[in-house]
């Protein structure tokens, strides 16, 4: 395999698309233009995040003999690509991150520089998903570029970019364990062929040998293989396969695996090799500060660290396929993973389907092997744009494809809020996970447990999780009294605080995944001082430093001792006496103040200790549990430290504000009367009501039957917020309550 990462050209076409690229005789340069780059490499900057085509060039010597094989790997490249090799059209691929290869050997010549041309365009295309998202299509070639030549018969590693070697294992009845090897070979025809294949154990000893002839599946059994067994022993296997033609070796191939059972109940939640385990997860992207999606092994290794750390046993790697070292590191570490396609809106597009499927196979085929996956995503809060009877139809080919390649695995989906208990959506895959920010950008918090218990009690039999929660914090704003969209590091500490308790307590909630880990690049968003960033993370963007929050679920998950001080950021305090939180595994933390003491006792990973006085000037403070410590400064001040309270220049829309009491509340928003806190789709069943918004404002008429959905016009308003005023939506409401529901 020969590295060709650097030494790249690189120049935006700003005048070309890359839909009417078809031969390289039609596109000109702008010879000045180029810039020198490596891979990976992505062009976006939050200062410039150009949205259109580029392209790649290269000149590559290749040595290889006449019957020899040729093919360039792309490990991702963001979103659709065209390829050349000396001018030659070679093939494209839609879709930003799954891997893909195309065989190259009729378009090179040997012994002479080759002339790579790639072309990409980051933008949105009707027929690629993801169609839309709160997150940013940087676009590159940032996983970088692979060129491999091999013998005249080889793996196929141009099947659905693969190795050329499809690997499922199943534990039998017996407790036996089987592989089945399933080989793709190129230019294999008509020739002798035969594969010998070696199982490894954990301990690098051969445990099993078999050979096939051709392309035929492979079953091989592993008598009383050690399990797979996530975070208590994550035992790895390696299948070792070795491609022979005419006798001679001429490929190789060496799959990681392991043995492990899964399942999942409506009742009691997941379970790994028979054991019930509540999956406590986090999702994550996989931006990074500074460099976007062009991350590395460097990267990668500190997310898996800092995933560790907090005592998280399972991640949610959204919205699309991540690197295959992030598969392997969970596979090694023993984390369980919930992998998914970045299906996020789906339209009546037959293109747009086919390319989900597509992804779905590249997705399900080229991580097959990794035992950490247990869940394949088909879907994420679709139902945004509505519902249909098409919507379902598609969604239950998605699934349908999902068991066909794989009926090992848990096929899964995760629904807005306002997805009802009965829809279609929930009864298209195995599990259910739902998106719930009650809090945050609608109801309290505490609807977070009425909505699980009422969910749970409509569906017993439909395992439920929790797949995203959480809520925006900036570091710079903090608050004694933390309120919603104060976008404090406190309210985001108290959000979790009182949420996820009431996950933890419903043993039918299978596995929650705290949104997000970290902060992460999202283009279309200006919220609480934070531009093209979406801040609900546990640490920050550059991973530098880790929110309070973060230390709230140590104290729930991790087993290695600490304690932590928290709102340690929150250094100057205007109040007399203040309430100092303490987050710890520990049963007992004693605080000391300014050489005060102050005995502490919990069982729930949380301290509080109230009306602890402060002097003026410095007040140092430390906690205590055993050789366990931690110390912060409070500085105590005679005014408020204004640069703490986040301002928004345009609030917009807050409801809340309208009203005082219930009675207010019920005059403002009366039963079987229109309001805003209807659903989209609810709305624009009623002529009426449309007439009324559409002459409110088209703008958001159109963003309505755009969405189609469940959404309540409520939060659409809110989003448009730089439009329409609170005042404007209230005159829309008072309008609306004059229409009877049910009397058109």
């Amino acid at each position: 395999m020969e590295n060709i990462n650097s030494g790249w050209e690189f120049q935006k076409l700003y005048q070309t698309d890359i839909d009417k690229i078809c031969n390289m005789d039609e596109i000109s340069f702008d010879r000045e233009a180029f810039e020198q780059v490596d891979l990976p490499h992505t062009w976006y900057s939050e200062e410039n995040p150009y949205k259109g085509t580029v392209v790649y060039r290269k000149k590559v010597m290749l040595d290889y003999k006449e019957d020899n094989q040729v093919f360039l790997i792309f490990l991702a490249a963001d979103r659709w690509c065209k390829v050349f090799v000396n001018r030659h059209y070679v093939g494209e691929h839609k879709g930003g991150y799954s891997a893909f290869t195309f065989p190259i050997t009729q378009y090179c010549e040997p012994g002479k520089e080759n002339e790579l041309d790639i072309f990409l365009d980051n933008r949105s295309w009707e027929e690629i998903s993801p169609l839309t998202g709160d997150f940013t299509v940087f676009g590159g070639l940032y996983r970088g570029i692979d060129l491999i030549i091999t013998e005249n018969v080889c793996f196929d590693r141009s099947y659905y970019g693969t190795s050329g070697l499809i690997v499922r294992t199943k534990i039998l009845e017996d407790g036996t364990g089987e592989i089945l090897a399933e080989p793709h070979l190129y230019n294999a025809k008509g020739k002798d062929v035969q594969i010998d294949y070696r199982v490894l154990s954990p301990r690098q000893e051969i445990t099993a040998c078999k050979t096939e002839l051709g392309e035929s599946i492979c079953h091989i059994e592993v008598p009383n293989p050690v399990l797979w067994n996530g975070l208590k022993k994550p035992s790895l296997y390696c299948l070792h396969a070795e491609l022979k033609a005419d006798g001679r070796v001429v490929d190789s191939a060496d799959i990681p695996l392991g043995f492990r059972s899964i399942s999942i109940d409506g009742e009691k939640g997941f379970f790994l090799n028979g054991e019930n385990i509540k999956l406590n997860g986090v999702a994550k992207h996989q931006d990074y500060d500074g460099v976007f999606n062009a991350t590395n092994e460097e990267h990668w290794n500190q997310d898996i660290h800092d995933i560790l750390e907090i005592g998280a046993n399972s991640v949610r790697l959204s919205h699309y396929q991540h690197p295959q070292e992030m598969y392997r590191l969970c596979d090694e570490q023993g984390l369980i993973v919930w992998a998914e396609i970045p299906m996020l809106k789906m339209t009546e597009s037959e293109a747009l389907l086919e390319n989900a499927c597509s992804q779905l196979e590249e997705l399900i085929l080229q991580n097959i092997h990794h035992p950490s996956i247990c869940f394949w995503g088909i879907q994420n809060e679709i139902a945004m744009f509505g519902e249909n009877q098409g919507m379902y139809e598609r969604v239950k080919r998605l699934g349908d494809l999902a068991k066909q390649l794989d009926p090992s695995r848990i096929s899964s989906c995760a629904n807005l809020f306002c997805v009802k208990n009965d829809s279609v959506l929930n009864k298209l895959t195995e599990a259910v996970g739902y998106n719930i920010y009650f809090g945050w950008y609608y109801g309290e918090m505490k609807d977070s447990e009425a909505f699980v218990e009422k969910f749970h009690e409509d569906n017993p039999h439909i395992p439920l999780g929790i797949t995203e929660y959480g809520v925006d914090c900036n570091l710079a704003f903090h608050s004694q009294d933390p309120k919603v969209k104060d976008y404090s590091e406190e309210f985001q500490a108290l959000y979790h605080e009182t949420v996820y308790p009431m996950f933890k307590s419903k043993p039918y909630i299978w596995g929650t995944y705290v949104w997000n880990l970290y902060d992460f690049s999202s283009e279309i968003r200006d919220e609480g001082g934070l531009k093209h960033k979406n801040g609900k993370g546990l640490i920050t963007f550059d991973r530098k430093i880790k929110k309070d929050a973060y230390y709230y679920y140590m104290a729930q998950w991790s087993s290695k001792p600490f304690v932590k001080i928290a709102q340690s950021r929150f250094v100057k305090r205007e109040q007399p006496e203040i309430c100092i939180t303490v987050y710890s595994n520990q049963k007992e933390v004693d605080l000391y103040v300014n050489q005060n003491c102050y005995k502490g006792f919990s069982e729930s990973g949380v301290f509080h200790f109230y009306k602890i006085a402060l002097g003026q000037g410095e007040n140092r403070v430390k906690a205590v549990s055993g050789e366990w410590e931690d110390e912060a400064v409070f500085c105590g001040v005679t005014e408020k430290e204004l640069s703490y309270v986040y301002v928004d220049s345009n609030p917009g829309l807050n409801v809340k504000n309208w009203f005082t009491d219930v009675v207010e509340e019920e005059r403002m928003f009366p039963k079987g009367m229109f309001s805003i806190r209807e659903s989209c789709k609810d709305l624009l069943e009623s002529e009426q009501a449309m007439a009324v918004i559409e002459e409110f404002s088209a703008e958001l008429a159109k963003q309505m039957r755009e969405r189609q959905g469940m959404m309540p016009l409520e939060r659409i308003l809110s989003y448009m917020k730089k439009e329409v005023t609170d005042e404007q939506c209230r005159e829309l409401n008072g309008k609306l309550i004059q229409i009877a529901k049910g009397k058109e």
